[in-house]
């Protein structure tokens, strides 16, 4: 079988769902006849270029010139004709490109000019699509600026889409999408995420703190956008007794960018806030990528003050790692999988609060976090999230071009192990 995985980003430019899209096909294709290949969008770079991740041959398609002008514009009053272009342009690239592979199946992951191009060649030529929803999104469809009112296709024929929160799935019901939706949150590689032995201090932790960890620690790893609330846990340190710590860790945004957030140059915000706070000594910043597996094995507790979450796989792996967390109550994927006083505690966005519930998170007992850790390994592993792609896979190339997959049928089927 060869899939065409298409995605809004993709490595080395930072990106959850990419990062994800990557592994789980690197899984499949060691276990399977399965090869692949990647087209990408970026936002962090502004040239196209062809090169190889792990020997799997990516395609970065952008629009240098028309970036240029986008960038030119900043947020002034042209930015949504620039931005539009941008779409339009790179968009018909991404399409030239795609009508000279050959391929039994297309993965989409994401939103991007690249994302919107292939669906549609999907859609014009009847090859299956797996369209997989990484945020939260007014409707699953997916179309060029201005173009919405003037075309339409069928996302019901020779389509899974992959949604990774009953919040995601319910936007997907709305629109009138059930049968073919498989509502699932991302996979834990269990390999990576599991309880830590208390005995051996981590890499992590012996660069940050040496061979003696603080009493209390509290980890929080996410890019640096503003709507993951670095900040507020800023404040909620300040509500913390002088024994807990807290790491901030996570890459920052490029100098050109187009969401709100910090660049390595913004960081000193949030110090300047913990210096106000009175809080600096007890803050850690890490701005850069780093290995989230590595985090939790010295973290106390995790904490996700995020708003506008699909999902937040990290929430998962923190868990199989046994590591307890306190969420934003206020999101309705986190409320899907926190269990106050089982797994952490779900708290509205007022600092005095979670700390108090960070407090008591702290006080969970090994045998508690081993107990949550199993269950969502049981749920959520990459082995049964993996072999349930690979039935939804065969089912789709194996539909007629007007078929109709039933998520809930082909899921009841055994398993696929060629």
């Amino acid at each position: 079988m060869k899939v065409l995985v298409v995605s809004s980003k993709y490595s080395p430019e930072y990106s959850g769902s990419g990062f994800r899209a990557h592994n789980t096909y690197l899984r499949l294709s060691d276990k399977h006849d399965i090869t692949f290949e990647v087209v990408c969008s970026s936002v962090e770079f502004t040239e196209s270029k062809e090169y190889l991740s792990d020997e799997v041959v990516v395609t970065r398609i952008v629009s240098s010139f028309m970036r240029k002008i986008n960038n030119r514009f900043g947020k002034g009053p042209f930015r949504r004709i620039t931005n539009a272009a941008v779409f339009h342009l790179e968009s018909r690239t991404v399409t030239r490109l795609i009508a000279k592979k050959d391929f039994d199946l297309i993965h989409v992951y994401g939103y991007s000019p690249a994302t919107v191009a292939a669906i549609n060649w999907s859609r014009e030529k009847g090859i299956p699509l797996i369209l997989e929803i990484v945020n939260p999104v007014l409707d699953p469809y997916q179309y060029l600026p201005g173009t919405r009112n003037l075309r339409s296709y069928d996302l019901t024929r020779q389509t899974v889409i992959v949604a990774i929160s009953e919040y995601i799935s319910q936007i997907c019901k709305t629109a009138g999408l059930s049968d073919n939706v498989w509502s699932r949150p991302n996979p834990v590689d269990s390999v990576r995420f599991a309880p830590a032995s208390e005995d051996q201090p981590t890499i992590a932790q012996l660069n940050i703190f040496g061979s003696k960890k603080p009493d209390k620690l509290i980890v929080y790893v996410a890019k640096f956008l503003a709507r993951k609330n670095h900040s507020f846990l800023i404040e909620v340190l300040a509500e913390l007794p002088d024994n807990f710590k807290l790491v901030l860790a996570g890459p920052p945004l490029p100098e050109i960018h187009s969401v709100p957030g910090f660049t390595s140059d913004d960081i000193v915000m949030l110090i300047n806030k913990a210096k106000q706070l009175k809080v600096l000594d007890r803050l850690i910043l890490k701005p850069e990528f780093v290995d989230f597996a590595e985090y939790l094995k010295m973290a106390d507790v995790t904490c996700f003050p995020s708003v506008r979450e699909g999902m937040g796989t990290p929430l998962l792996e923190s868990l199989a790692s046994g590591v307890p967390v306190v969420a934003n109550a206020g999101e309705a994927s986190f409320r899907e999988h926190i269990i106050d006083t089982k797994n952490g505690f779900l708290r509205p966005l007022q600092s005095k609060q979670w700390a108090d519930a960070i407090v008591m998170a702290t006080k969970f007992t090994g045998e508690q976090k081993r107990q949550f850790a199993q269950e969502t390994l049981n749920r959520y592993s990459t082995d049964i999230i993996d072999a349930d792609y690979l039935k939804l896979m065969m089912a789709l190339i194996n539909t007629k071009p007007n078929g109709y997959i039933s998520v809930a049928n082909v899921l009841k089927k055994p398993s696929i192990t060629s």
